[in-house]
């Protein structure tokens, strides 16, 4: 469970750093990042089991020569986001569980590249978009005994409480104005806590956000699509 949790929403680059330096003075780190109209969005808790992280925000999507010499710093892609300008908020941490990662950017969803690695003993660990664009994150030693792919125009809603039934939980989300791509995991330890609700909104939920934390359900999963009407 997390001990303390915050949300900062509508951040501008100008501002971000002030808000993860002030969360990181809490002993908060950040646990995941998403976009909207080229201002962030990014959670921060104390229960992420992280011990050092760095992040940086580019005109790239994405910085591989950062990435790059953060992964030789034994740092692991943990979050990421994409703005429609083509820009990207890339967080990497210790701590985490990866032994090991590859990344791939691509104008359509990477859906052979993600099968590929899936047969190398890789999983999904992170995804975000920049307009049209897609970057997807893999990972060795996820913590995931299972996974499955869930892209639709649509919110696939039927798709989503199936693979519940059968044990599945949302781990990662992106979405572009066309579509919408959703990760769903089965870990390999059976959590202690198994709930889990999605929520579709056209603004960020802030009040619905407060009222599950009394509840014990935190945000895990952020991303920004089109607004269906």
């Amino acid at each position: 469970m997390y001990l303390v949790f915050r949300y900062h929403y509508n951040v501008t680059d100008t501002r971000l750093a002030e808000h993860v330096e002030k969360g990181t003075e809490d002993g908060l780190y950040i646990s995941c990042v998403a976009s909207c109209s080229e201002l962030w969005a990014i959670i921060m808790d104390a229960g992420t089991n992280f011990t050092s992280q760095v992040y940086e925000l580019s005109p790239l999507f994405l910085h591989k020569e950062w990435i790059m010499e953060q992964w030789e710093k034994n740092y692991y892609i943990s979050s990421l986001a994409g703005a429609t300008n083509g820009s990207s908020l890339v967080v990497m941490s210790k701590g985490t569980q990866f032994s090991q990662q590859s990344y791939k950017v691509s104008e359509s969803f990477p859906f052979k590249w993600i099968s590929k690695k899936w047969k190398e003993g890789f999983n999904v660990t992170s995804m975000a978009t920049a307009g049209s664009r897609w970057a997807v994150v893999m990972s060795r030693n996820s913590g995931v005994s299972n996974q499955v792919v869930e892209l639709d125009f649509l919110y696939p809603s039927e798709g989503i409480h199936k693979r519940w039934d059968n044990g599945y939980r949302i781990t990662a989300t992106a979405a572009t104005l066309d579509q919408a791509a959703l990760i769903l995991s089965v870990p390999r330890r059976r959590p202690g806590d198994e709930t889990q609700e999605t929520l579709r909104t056209s603004q960020f939920p802030s009040t619905h956000v407060k009222e599950k934390w009394a509840k014990n359900l935190y945000l895990s999963c952020l991303c920004y699509g089109r607004t269906v009407s």
